[in-house]
């Protein structure tokens, strides 16, 4: 019994374990804003002198709006504040005074390029070309950039990532820790096996996204598989197999004047192998919002509903007791604080119908995380290193007691964990990572309540 409940947090950890390991870049992009300005400017310089100087600049350039080097300094200091109109504004307004400066151009094009702007972009890229007496280091970027254009403008993209690792948990099962129980009032002394156990896993997971552009105001048509796997050393019955494909296109809402949203309607269909046999299976529909209300926010946001049945094995023989529909809401908030911290809020809830009421529930919950980039500390891998933390809550409620358990009380779980990952890229498409996780259930009933410990090493192929 007491390994049947403990297979219901199991199922609802397929998926999750599944989008983190899969939740790494997929795209390589060109290098942030490329120092074409004044290298003088220190990296380390506070924001408050940085603001402080931005100001000052501006009291100068408006008594000497002919002044260009004040205005490239202004320019300069607004880039590295992150105020990028001003930026654009500033270096705009220098073209009207010398409209033959390639620099200048290249500036306007990346910071275009910065904020989605393509073709305004392209045309300030292609404009720098065209000066006369263009230094070949402008020439060299433009020419990146141009490709990179030419890249996003290709009617078919396409990106994946693929991940492969060790994973040990010290509660894999995700039982209960001690032995002694409470069911319906009495005590009772679970068998070793049925109590929470530690194992190691290896795993291989992933995700491919394709996209095709129909050509109308940026409208798409989008593919999305996502696929896990998992072996354990010992508690083979959790061997694990889990694949979700979406398809459906995504509207750009523009035309409706409401700019940087996407709009995504899609079809899901899913399912889930366990113990070497099929588990569940499940086809549905979506909704996703991709906004960008500025430069440094994005709002991911997402609402499915899928129809849900379950196989019957001797192992699990009553898992068809879950079959119903399962509606979830999910969205997540990311700012970029500074260049170097990217911080998120994320919040979800979802109903889970069951054809035994005891097993249909409602959660909601939240979290909040943040990506802090750094310099690595190894000469010889020069990309950028990353650290993630993360921590989380969810509350979750069933419609009604269980009679084996509990035969007056409906189960409600409280759930949080924490979790932190290090990211270590030793080439441009090819990483490392270690994450460890602490993951905490208390719930009125004795055998749904657990700790779990987790430690994984993982490496990453991006394409």
């Amino acid at each position: 019994m007491a390994w049947a409940r403990g297979l219901v947090h199991i199922g609802r950890r397929l998926f999750f374990s599944c989008s983190l390991l899969v939740a790494a870049p997929l795209m390589v992009g060109l290098p942030s804003f490329a120092q074409t300005s004044d290298p003088t400017a220190s990296a380390e310089t506070g924001r408050e002198a940085l603001l402080a100087r931005q100001a000052s600049l501006l009291t100068i350039m408006l008594e000497r709006p002919a002044d260009l080097d004040v205005a490239f300094e202004y320019a300069t200091v607004s880039v590295m504040l992150e105020d990028y109109e001003a930026a654009i504004s500033t270096f705009e307004r220098m073209l009207i005074f010398a409209p033959d400066l390639p620099r200048i151009q290249l500036e306007l094009g990346v910071l275009y390029y910065r904020l989605g702007s393509l073709e305004t972009a392209r045309y300030y890229f292609q404009s720098s070309l065209e000066s006369p007496n263009v230094p070949p280091e402008v020439q060299s970027k433009v020419e990146t950039y141009l490709a990179a254009i030419n890249a996003k403008a290709q009617p078919t993209q396409f990106r994946a990532a693929l991940i492969a690792g060790a994973r040990y948990q010290s509660n894999a099962n995700a039982a209960p820790g001690g032995r002694r129980v409470s069911l319906n009032g009495r005590d009772f002394i679970l068998d070793d096996t049925a109590t929470g156990q530690s194992d190691y896993n290896g795993f291989i997971a992933g995700r491919a996204y394709g996209s095709y552009d129909l050509g109308t105001q940026g409208d798409l048509l989008e593919a999305d598989l996502v696929f896990y796997a998992a072996r354990y050393a010992d508690l083979v019955r959790l061997d694990t197999g889990l694949a979700e494909a979406t398809f459906g296109p995504s509207f750009n809402l523009a035309r409706f004047n409401i700019d940087s949203v996407q709009l995504g309607l899609y079809g899901i269909a899913s399912g889930v192998r366990l113990n070497h046999a099929n588990y569940n299976g499940a086809l549905g529909l979506g909704a996703r919002i991709v906004a960008q209300p500025d430069i440094l926010t994005q709002v991911n946001a997402k609402v499915e509903w899928r129809n849900r049945w379950y196989n019957d094995t001797a192992e699990y023989p009553t898992v068809s007791d879950r079959n119903g529909a399962y509606l979830r809401f999910a969205s997540t908030v990311s700012r970029q604080v500074t260049k170097a911290l990217r911080a998120r809020v994320l919040a979800l809830a979802d109903f889970e119908e069951a054809k035994v009421n005891s097993q249909q529930s409602w959660e909601v919950g939240g979290g909040v995380g943040a990506t802090y980039r750094f310099r690595s500390p190894v000469k010889q891998l020069p990309s950028l290193w990353s650290v993630d933390v993360e921590a989380g809550y969810i509350f979750r409620e069933y419609a009604e007691p269980d009679p084996l358990i509990d035969a007056q009380n409906s189960q409600f779980d409280h759930e949080g964990w924490v979790r932190g990952a290090l990211n270590v890229p030793l080439k441009y498409d090819f990483s490392v990572g270690l994450t460890g996780e602490f993951r905490r259930q208390y719930s009125n009933y004795d055998l749904s309540t657990y700790n779990n410990a987790s430690a994984m090493f993982s490496v990453m192929k991006t394409f």
